[in-house]
Formats: structure tokens, sequence, C-alpha cells
């Protein structure tokens, strides 16, 4: 019982991890990672448009939660949980799901490198 308990911090740690490192960079770098979405998932213009408000609004949402002094860390997780599951399913809309296979996948890798996996 004590090795489960364990091992679920140790994931909430790395997810945590994962998600306020991935974020942060998202924020500094929101050109760049339009421009790696589109390189990528090889979106075209409509898809682009389409999707850069959808990238900001997670990315200013994110900012106003790092900024928030008066939450948990385990709750700031939760948080960025939910925001990263509301871009999924935004960007589900305009990807194609052959483009929301290879997102997933892209995902997966980052965590993969930042968790040392």
């Amino acid at each position: 019982m004590k090795a489960i308990k364990a091992i679920r911090h140790l994931f909430i740690i790395g997810t945590a991890i994962f998600c306020f490192t991935s974020l942060a960079i998202g924020q500094a770098m929101e050109g760049l990672q339009m421009k790696e979405l589109t390189e990528k998932l090889q979106l075209n213009e409509q898809q682009q448009k389409a999707l850069t408000p959808i990238v900001a609004q997670r990315d200013k949402a994110v900012k106003a939660l790092m900024g928030n002094t008066s939450l948990g860390k385990l709750q700031k997780l939760r948080k960025v949980q939910e925001i990263q599951t509301n871009f999924r399913a935004q960007a589900g809309k305009v990807l194609t799901p052959e483009q929301t296979k290879k997102l997933e996948a892209l995902q997966a890798e980052r965590r993969e490198k930042l968790l040392g996996s």
C-alpha cells in the first residue's frame, strides 16, 4: 500500500514538473510553438488561424494560474491538467484525426524528455 502511495506521489510530482515546465516554456516561445505545430502537424493556413487563439488562451490561463499564490501545488497541478484537457479538446476541433494523433505523440515525447524516461 505504501509503495502504491509512493508511486502515486512520484507520478503527481513528475506530472507537475512536466506541466509547469512545458507550459512555462510554451509561454515564452508562443511564436515558436505555433511554428513547430505548423511544421510537425502540417497545418494549413485556416488551421493556423484557428489554432493560434486556442494556444494563446491556454497560455494566458497558465500564466494566470502561475501567478495565483492562493493555490497549492496539487491544486495548481489539477488546474493545469484541466487547462491541457481543454486545450486538447479545442485543438481537436481544428485538427484532423491524424493531426490529433501527431499532437498526442508530440506531447508524449515532451513528457518523456522532461521526466527523463
